[in-house]
């Protein structure tokens, strides 16, 4: 196939199980950017019982395990991502093979949930809001991550390369009030809300990927999003 011909559309259930042999085989400016910001966040999740919705190969898995869990389990879509996740997890986390809109968790069975760039992959925003509530207990903290919305007006498409030819992941847009209104409507009251931009830490990264002009041309611009939620007490 030619490198020049269009990327191939797939459903992320789908794209996931190519990309995973390979996934986060080089850094990623996303990544570190999040990290800086979500990293502090972790520290609450000692002694609880922690779900984390999009767990991938369970990059945040990993560390929130070495900061005593109550209980910690990874829910996501795709096997392929999970054997990487259970490869590098072993014990210390249950996985579960699920879409994350019907998890199939016990009610009301945790106190502290992630999901890390899960929410441009889900159609229906409240549906997702409402499995959270069902699976939150009263008091529980929910912390969502994402690519910002606005990177689709930069032209941004969620693409990985599969040998000779780019296949783009299939993404719903979404409006940051529409996620808002979801939660507070599924019993969530919103702790914090962070809008974040590239900073000297990530234009480092694309220094080393030869590819100073993409940190460049949304300088200043949001990239990722961070929201804060503590699910109201009955």
């Amino acid at each position: 196939m030619s490198d020049c011909a269009p990327p191939r559309l797939l459903p992320a259930e789908e794209a996931y199980q190519q990309w995973a042999p390979e996934y986060v085989s080089a850094p990623n400016p996303l990544f570190c950017l999040e990290e800086r910001h979500l990293a502090p966040l972790l520290q609450s999740t000692i002694r609880c019982d922690v779900v984390d919705l999009g767990c991938g190969t369970g990059r945040w898995l990993t560390r929130i395990s070495e900061l005593q869990p109550r209980s910690l389990i990874g829910v996501d879509i795709s096997a392929a991502m999970l054997g990487r996740a259970a490869t590098a997890l072993g014990p210390r986390a249950r996985l579960v093979q699920a879409d994350c809109l019907s998890t199939r968790l016990v009610a009301t069975s945790a106190d502290w949930i992630l999901a890390s760039f899960l929410l441009s992959y889900v159609v229906d925003l409240n549906a997702l809001a409402r499995e959270i509530a069902r699976i939150a207990r009263p008091g529980a903290l929910v912390f969502l991550s994402d690519v910002h919305p606005a990177t689709n007006e930069y032209g941004w498409k969620r693409t990985f390369r599969c040998g000779r030819e780019v296949i783009e992941i299939q993404t719903y847009p979404y409006r940051i009030r529409d996620l808002h209104a979801a939660m507070q409507a599924a019993g969530f009251e919103m702790q914090s809300f962070s809008e974040y931009c590239f900073e000297d830490e990530e234009k480092v990264v694309f220094l080393q990927a030869g590819r100073p002009d993409l940190c460049e041309a949304v300088e200043g611009l949001p990239v990722l999003m961070l929201a804060g939620y503590r699910r109201r007490r009955i």
